[in-house]
């Protein structure tokens, strides 16, 4: 491949100048391409209706007709029209009422019926045909001058008229459509790439291949318009991508080698590579449009695959030719990549690949229906926009002339004028049919055919056919129009059996039936080609499936958009979007894969491979994702032509979406199958198979040199040729035996057969009782001889005519009804240990039965155990029959599969030949039925663990309930520990009452205490009363003293109760408590703090005696009334300690109560949930595991047991007319039942 691109590189500028000359031939062909604007000629050739357009044209010299409303002229100058008309080149004849009646005969003579057919109020029909067929540049050129010559005053309606309205818009709009891909693809290349320069150079060379594609159409003779329209931006955005690579990977090998030629040389050999690959699939694609019967696709399909070869072949040598060329100036007008590196979006996929493969399988379901319900329309005119002249001509042609759908009846010219009239009237009776016109009808108004001019006869009948028009009430493509062209040719067929509708309601009408068909057949082929290809460019069993899966699920995503939003598709937009997208984004997928598998079969984990792989290809499916986009999405919104606006808006969103679905949906298939992957993947087998194949080698080695020869190699195939006679016995057996795998030598056999031949070959043979020996010259033999054995099959067979049972030969040439039973019966029947227990087993077979009828002479055919096939001249019969395997396995679903009943009804019997072919091989040979006993087992295990379960569940009902009554108690003690600390806190209440009353008493004394400063003078006389008043203050303080010591100690002991269960002992405990320490406080307040305010007051007054003494004193009396009050305040502040630890009590108690409360209500729920439990899983056990496990290891068991011994006794059935032992091979019997 480097020499591809040394070539490339030395001849740059050849390259350049070679492209350029190709250029200018293409510009050449691509303006001598004819454009083919109907559908309806893609119709295949061999269908009626275009047997019947074939018909018009070339007999009747009617290769199209149109219908033109003249308006405002008199008869005079309508005559003087038609006159001008039939002077256009390529019309043939022109006809209106005129030419009937002539200008003398007024209108209104005529009947009404007639009138209102031709005429209305001031327009007047008339009817031209052309020579040449509706899309013809003749007949479209003569539609034009048409036009001209009325300047206005006539429409002029008709599919020819369609054709050149379409012809017209879409030569307008083409260029436009280039411009707006390519400028949309410039924005996004911009975007993308770091150079200003590339993208121009880049879809210049795109341009390029794109005209040497429209250019080499020449050669096609003929191209339709979607195709013309739609395949410039379809290979503009298909082919993107290669050049992108390319471009890459130049860039990449110029920071690696030491010139731009070298770098080059390396890019075009990758590139080569991987292009060419990723090129297959589009290509194959797009092929797949080739196997509609609507030669459309072909159409589309080659012109594109031709568009991506030329891409290809482009972007491998003008393009790099064009980089090598402009290298400096790439240089000099790089710029920084605007494009992200995705990294946000890496992780996320693989973070959460488990949520989006979820979000897959949900949208799958919608997103089916959606695509399977999506609904399409195939009235081609409804593609067009409604202000057209010819939309608003035939629009008129409705409302005026209720001409619809306008029909050409063909019948043979010979039919007679009654069955002439017959057909008209059982046509006019059918529903919606508004018009029937035909000769017949003039000569009922008096108009016989002979005055009629001979062009105006010769319209409508010649020597071999006549024709009639027919008009429907029905639009063209509905149900109601269909419905009806069927009525109507059966009401035809009935007269001529040859005759032939043909017009565009019958041309739709068959388009529709075809296209149901193409739809599913493209889409099977096209996923089936490319299955094919990236079976063996990813080597894998399991990718493909999953690479298809991930892009079929976008284009069902795609169509059923359209089905959400309640948007009706064209019916070519829903058959080709689901080949395109497919072909044209399996790209993506498989780019990513490519590189997954890379790094997998390297040791990477799944994880570190998809974010490695998403990282190196993410970037690139974007850009090649947003091209294609850019490329198509343009079109679709600007283009008046719905038709080519609805493909490319399907292809742009496919694009995006399919773009989504690779970075996000595909790699969460690849992590969540990797273990699939990795073993259905040749890469990551290969090192296995090389060591297996080498022991096998090693095995096969050491066979070879112990093996004897006559054991080593010879098969013996033999086949058993019986003929029967007509009641199923046997007449004559004849035994061909094929032994192959031979060495030189002599080659000893076993036969039981007689008049033994050598049937091709010069081998001799010794015979000795049933030992025969061949003296073999290392080539395959082949000999047969007689047999008189038994065969393992007999059959039977019984004729019944008409119920009752006959001999055959008094059946022949008798009608009615036919019943033939053919019974089989096995006779190798063997006794075997099943189980322990000696059964009946039959050796199995299966035989396979056919016979053929003649369609013609018979009719209602049945088969019992078989099926019917009808390839239209017969029916082909099949039916198989398993004898003995009923009596072997004794399953009701087995009965009568030993038997086969034909039925039909006949017109004259006779005998047909019966081919039944029987073969032992019933059962795959690698069936492993050591794994139907593992399942068995498992079965049992289950039935164990049920039990177990059953038993557990038990005890944990039974546990749980233990667990209800007790927790009940200890919730009921917790409510009475709430209640109890409600009444402490109600007491501790009373108790900080006390001891602010006690506080405000010794504030009091406080207040008093100043009066003694007045006293200072009496100092003396009061020293012994001081003395005493000392006393009398100590009393006191060590009263109070002791009072609060005690109660610290009880708050301290509340303080624990806080932590520990207090019960109702405690409580009461505590409650004494409390009440001694109201008692002591309330007994220090009043009776000990009495005493020694009267002890007090007795001072005070001897102090009255001596005022100087008290006063010298004073001081010492404030300072212990001071001391006593700071006592008096640490009282208090213990009291308020206390009130708050017991508030947190009181409220910690009622929270934990409520709780208890709550939790206890829980507790009867799981104590009902335990028991329903129990019961649910007993009831499981009883009567479903028990009941699996009883089938288990009972009828499936020994069923399973019967099925392994009978595959024994089939392996082991493999000969018929002996063989030796040491020789492997077959039997097959055919069995010819015949007069």
């Amino acid at each position: 491949m480097n020499k591809v691109g040394e070539f490339i590189c030395k001849n740059k500028l050849t390259i350049i100048i070679l492209s350029l000359i190709f250029l200018v031939l293409s510009l050449i062909g691509y303006a001598n391409t004819k454009i083919n604007y109907d559908i309806l000629v893609y119709l295949p050739d061999t269908i009626e209706t275009m047997k019947g357009q074939d018909i018009l044209k070339n007999d009747f010299d009617m290769g199209a007709f149109t219908i033109i409303s003249v308006d405002n002229s008199s008869q005079k100058e309508i005559i003087d029209i038609e006159d001008s008309i039939r002077n256009i080149d390529g019309v043939n004849k022109v006809l209106c009422i005129d030419d009937v009646i002539g200008t003398t005969i007024p209108f209104e003579i005529l009947p009404d019926n007639v009138i209102g057919k031709v005429k209305n109020g001031d327009s007047t029909l008339v009817m031209v045909t052309f020579n040449e067929s509706t899309s013809n540049s003749k007949t479209l050129d003569a539609i034009e001058d048409i036009r001209t010559l009325m300047n206005g005053k006539a429409k002029v309606g008709g599919m020819s008229a369609i054709v050149l309205d379409t012809m017209n818009l879409s030569n307008k709009e083409v260029v436009i459509y280039v411009v707006i891909a390519v400028a949309l693809c410039l924005i996004v290349l911009m975007l993308s790439l770091d150079s200003y320069l590339v993208p121009v150079l880049l879809l210049l060379n795109i341009g390029i291949a794109i005209m040497y594609n429209m250019g080499t159409n020449v050669f096609f003779g003929e191209i339709s318009y979607i195709t013309k329209a739609i395949s410039a931006v379809l290979q503009l955005g298909v082919t993107t991508d290669f050049s992108i690579f390319l471009y890459h990977k130049y860039q990449y090998y110029k920071t690696k080698e030491k010139n731009i030629e070298s770098a080059m040389v390396r890019a075009i050999s990758d590139t080569m590579v991987s292009v060419i690959g990723s090129s297959l699939t589009t290509i194959a694609g797009f092929l797949a449009l080739c196997s509609m019967n609507l030669t459309l696709g072909k159409d589309i399909g080659l012109v594109m695959a031709k568009g991506v070869l030329f891409g290809v072949v482009c972007v491998l040598t003008v393009f790099p030719a064009m980089l090598l060329i402009f290298d400096k100036q790439l240089e000099k007008t790089k710029h920084k990549e605007l494009l992200p590196q995705f990294n946000g979006v890496r992780k996320f996929t693989v973070k959460h690949y488990k949520a989006i493969f979820a979000l897959f399988l949900l949208l799958l379901v919608p997103a089916y229906i959606g695509n399977s319900k999506s609904e399409v329309y195939y009235n081609l005119d409804r593609s067009l926009p409604s202000n057209l002249d010819s939309i608003v001509a035939n629009k008129e042609l409705k409302e005026k002339f209720d001409i619809v759908s306008p029909e050409v009846v063909i019948v043979d010219a010979n039919l007679s004028d009654s069955d002439m009239s017959s057909l008209i009237d059982d046509i006019k009776s059918i529903e919606g049919i508004s018009l029937v016109l035909s000769t017949n009808d003039l000569t009922k108004y008096g108009f016989p055919l002979e005055i009629l001019d001979s062009d105006l006869t010769s319209m409508v009948k010649n020597d071999k056919y006549q024709l009639l028009l027919v008009n429907s009430e029905y639009e063209v493509a509905s149900d109601s129009l269909n419905k009806q062209i069927v009525k109507v040719n059966d009401v035809v067929k009935e007269y001529d059996k040859n005759a032939i509708i043909a017009g565009e309601g019958p041309l739709t009408n068959d388009l529709i039936k075809i296209s149901d068909e193409d739809f599913n057949n493209v889409n099977y082929v096209s996923i089936g080609v490319i299955f094919v290809i990236m079976l063996f460019v990813l080597k894998s069993l399991s990718l493909p499936v999953l690479l298809i899966s991930a892009i079929e699920f976008a284009i069902f995503v795609n169509v059923s958009v359209s089905y959400y939003t309640g948007v009706t598709l064209p019916f070519i937009a829903s058959i080709v979007i689901g080949t395109i997208q497919l072909g044209a984004t399996i790209d993506y997928a498989i780019l990513m894969t490519t590189k997954y598998l890379e790094l997998r079969s390297e040791g990477r984990d799944k994880f570190e491979a998809i974010d490695k792989s998403l990282k190196a290809s993410i970037s690139s499916i974007f850009v090649s994702g947003m091209c294609f986009f850019a490329a198509t999405i343009g079109v679709g919104l600007y283009t008046d032509l719905e038709l080519i606006g609805s493909i490319c808006t399907l292809i742009s969103r496919g694009a995006i979406i399919s773009m989504l679905v690779v970075i996000f949906i595909l790699p969460s298939l690849l992590l969540i199958f990797d273990k699939l992957i990795c073993k259905t993947t040749a890469c990551f087998k290969k090192e296995k198979v090389k060591m297996k194949n080498k022991k096998l080698a090693g095995v096969l080695l050491a066979v070879t040199l112990l093996l004897p020869c006559n054991l080593m190699a010879a098969t013996k195939d033999e086949t058993v040729y019986s003929k029967l006679n007509t009641d199923g016995s046997v007449n004559k057996t004849i035994v061909s035996n094929h032994i192959s795998g031979l060495k030189t030598g002599s080659y000893y056999d076993r036969t039981n057969l007689s008049k033994i031949v050598n049937v091709n070959g010069k081998e001799t043979y010794k015979i000795e009782k049933n030992n025969l020996t061949w003296d073999s010259k290392g080539e395959d033999l082949y000999y047969r001889g007689e047999s008189s054995e038994n065969l393992p099959i007999n059959v039977s067979i019984k004729y019944y005519l008409n119920n009752e049972e006959t001999n055959y030969k008094d059946m022949i040439g008798e009608s009615g009804d036919v019943k033939i039973v053919i019974k089989y019966s096995n006779t190798l029947k063997n006794r075997v240990s099943v189980n322990g227990s000696k059964q009946t087993l039959y050796t199995p077979f299966m035989v396979g039965m056919i016979s053929t009828l003649d369609k013609k002479n018979n009719s209602n055919l049945t088969v019992s155990n078989g099926k019917v096939m009808d390839n239209g001249l017969n029916y082909t019969i099949l039916g198989v029959a398993v004898p003995g395997m009923y009596e072997s396995l004794n399953l009701s679903s087995l009965k009568n599969t030993d038997t086969i009943t034909i039925k039909y009804t006949t017109k004259s019997y006779e005998f047909n030949n019966i081919y039944n072919i029987a073969t032992s091989n019933l059962f795959d040979d690698d069936i492993d039925f050591s794994e139907l006993n593992k399942i068995y087992s498992s079965i049992n295990k289950l039935s164990d663990s049920t039990k177990l379960l059953v038993d557990g569940s038990k005890k944990l009902s039974e546990g749980i309930n233990d667990y209800g009554t007790k927790f009940n108690t200890y919730a009921n003690s917790i409510n009475t520990l709430d209640t109890k600390v409600k009444y402490l806190n109600q007491k501790y209440n009373e108790l900080y009452m006390g001891i602010n009353q006690m506080d405000e008493s010794v504030n009091g004394m406080v207040q008093y205490a100043g009066a003694f400063e007045t006293l200072n003078n009496a100092v003396t006389t009061l020293s012994g009363y001081t003395n005493a008043m000392v006393e009398n203050s100590d009393k006191l303080n060590t009263t109070i003293n002791g009072t609060v010591q005690k109660l610290t100690e009880h708050i301290v002991t509340l303080e624990k109760i806080k932590a520990t269960t207090i019960d109702s002992e405690t409580a009461n405990l505590l409650d004494e408590e409390i009440k001694k320490l109201t008692l002591e406080l309330q007994n220090a307040k009043l009776d000990e703090l009495g005493k020694e305010v009267s002890e007090l007051d007795t001072n005070v007054k001897a102090l009255n005696k001596n005022t100087e003494v008290l006063a010298v004193n004073g001081n010492k009396i404030v300072t212990g009334l001071s001391s006593t009050k700071e006592s008096v305040d640490k009282l208090t502040q213990g009291a308020k300690e206390l009130g708050a630890g017991l508030n947190t009590l009181s409220s910690s108690v009622s929270e934990l109560n409520a709780y208890a409360k709550e939790f206890n209500k829980s507790t009867l729920k799981l104590v009902n949930g335990a028991n329903t439990l129990s019961e649910g899983l007993n009831t499981l056990n009883i009567k479903g595991i028990s009941k699996i496990s009883s089938v288990a290891n009972g009828k499936l068991k020994t069923t399973t047991s019967k099925l392994e011994k009978m595959t024994q006794l089939a392996k082991n059935y493999n000969s018929f007319s002996m063989k030796d032992k040491n020789s492997d091979g077959s039997t097959k019997f055919i069995m010819i039942v015949s007069e």
